[in-house]
């Protein structure tokens, strides 16, 4: 909720809290925050963490990595997207 992520945030050592909080209310980014909700509900997301890496933006293409896993979990699938991409 608000509050807690106004806590969590203060908590950071070197963050501008005036620009977070500033940020935090104008809810420019609440749109993406949506539409990443919707996208891990509709893969079904029920562990912490879970992560999914996509090809696009879009959300396109989707790998999901549920519980937490070490770096090279993260890296093979990251260089598999890209090479995907052909980059």
């Amino acid at each position: 909720n608000e509050d807690n992520s106004k806590k969590f945030a203060s908590q950071i050592p070197g963050l501008d809290l005036e620009q977070f909080n500033s940020c935090f209310d104008s809810q420019t980014y609440k749109g993406f925050i949506d539409n990443d909700i919707e996208l891990a509900n509709s893969q079904g997301f029920i562990d912490t963490p879970s992560f999914i890496i996509v090809n696009s933006i879009d959300g396109s293409d989707p790998e999901i990595i549920r519980g937490a896993q070490p770096f090279p979990a993260f890296q093979s699938v990251i260089d598999k997207k890209l090479e995907e991409l052909g980059k």
